[in-house]
């Protein structure tokens, strides 16, 4: 009946020190996938906010400067604090809008030595003209 008892004792402490080993390498990845995500997110915030400003300096009656701004809104608000260093450009070519978005994103954890990952977007749209009458 001891011998059981011994036994049993003895895989308790084994499966802590399994749990010990595999914790951190958990960790690491549950890390990682936070950490994907959350650039994979403003990759998506920084792309909205080219179109969305290459959409409104599109239309008639808007300009560069317009698109710009709604792009440094869009950031903005995707992006919080982070945004203000992001660097937006719009141009106008007269046929077509241009808008740029492009900056550094911070890491949470420095994964081989880089503490940024660089985002950019562009988004190109061709303005709109109406033309009145026959």
């Amino acid at each position: 009946m001891r011998r059981l008892r011994d036994a049993g004792s003895r895989e308790s402490g084994q499966s802590m020190v399994e749990f010990a080993l595999v914790l951190p390498i958990l960790l690491l990845v549950l890390v990682g996938v936070v950490q994907f995500a959350l650039v994979h997110h403003a990759q998506n915030v920084t792309t909205t906010a080219a179109q969305e400003g290459a959409r409104l300096a599109a239309v008639e009656g808007g300009d560069a400067a317009a698109g710009e701004a709604r792009a440094r809104d869009v950031l903005r608000s995707g992006l919080g604090s982070t945004a203000e260093s992001f660097e937006v450009t719009a141009s106008d070519t007269g046929e077509t809008v241009v808008v740029d978005a492009a900056g550094a994103y911070p890491l949470i954890f420095p994964w081989l030595g880089s503490r940024t990952v660089s985002i950019d977007a562009s988004a190109t749209m061709r303005k709109e003209g109406f033309r009145s009458g026959p």
